[in-house]
């Protein structure tokens, strides 16, 4: 398993730098990292989801593919952080919520910038998250380090 975790870790530095993020996501200082909110691992005790830095990398994307960037939706978050529970819950992917007019799930990945690289990966969840009629987001994270895959992610868009 270290070795799947340092080869996905790998493949998202890559992902970043080859889009030409790594400058724009480069903390201050000499060297160039990735935004501390984005490597955050979601499986700790007191773990909080930068929302806006996780949003920032999509709507780069988006921006890239000439989208218009997301916003954050206070009832899409809600809808989110209760579907993320319900996926956390019964280790399986929900259905979309109602306010939602698209949405992606992942499971097993512990920070943002290994699920966006998953998301990333996928033609189809690439085509989603640069859908020009999406303009509103909610992103949400659970966790139970009872179950297979520990950390589940969803992010609801909407026009």
């Amino acid at each position: 398993m270290p070795n799947t975790y340092r080869a996905r870790v790998l493949f998202v530095l890559v992902a970043l730098f080859a889009g030409g993020l790594g400058l724009s996501l480069a903390g201050c200082g000499p060297t160039i990292g990735l935004a501390p909110g984005l490597v955050a691992r979601m499986d700790v005790a007191g773990a909080r989801l930068d929302v806006d830095t996780a949003l920032g990398l999509v709507n780069h994307l988006r921006s890239d593919r000439g989208a218009p960037a997301l916003v954050r939706d206070a009832g899409l978050e809600a809808a989110a952080q209760k579907a993320a529970d319900a996926y956390a819950a019964q280790a399986r992917s929900p259905q979309r919520p109602a306010p939602a007019k698209a949405f992606l799930t992942s499971a097993g990945y512990v920070s943002f910038a290994e699920t966006f690289s998953g998301w990333r990966a996928s033609t189809d969840d690439t085509r989603t998250l640069s859908d020009p009629d999406m303009r509103r987001a909610g992103l949400a994270v659970s966790t139970d380090s009872a179950t297979e895959f520990g950390t589940y992610w969803v992010l609801l868009l909407a026009p």
